[in-house]
């Protein structure tokens, strides 16, 4: 589903429509030209991911609402741990990955 530009867009207008906000409001609000938002909400565009986060921050869209749930819970941990992944350099994600490395360790030790 994530793929699939015009289920995004549609999704995009739903809960920009719920939060009450014109497309001018919303793409000023993530930093994006209103034309550009436009064609993201027609299905004519992919957001950047950056774009599809900022998107889903701003109107509150659970991840869920993109096939993206790992879990039959809600978790709000879960899914800010996947903004952020989605949303880092490489850098980024070889620091976290030897953070976790690191966390799994020590708690192996304590077992």
């Amino acid at each position: 589903m994530f793929y699939d530009k015009e289920f995004l867009g549609k999704k995009f207008k739903e809960y920009r429509k719920k939060a009450n906000l014109t497309q001018e409001e919303l793409s000023e609000k993530i930093g994006i030209a209103e034309k550009h938002y436009g064609k993201l909400e027609r299905g004519v565009f992919m957001p950047s991911l950056e774009t599809f986060f900022k998107l889903t921050d701003t109107l509150k869209i659970p991840l869920s609402e993109f096939g993206t749930q790992t879990s039959r819970i809600e978790n709000t941990n879960r899914d800010r741990l996947l903004r952020e992944i989605y949303s880092s350099s490489d850098n980024e994600l070889e620091l976290y990955l030897n953070i976790i490395d690191s966390i799994k360790k020590y708690n192996n030790s304590k077992k």
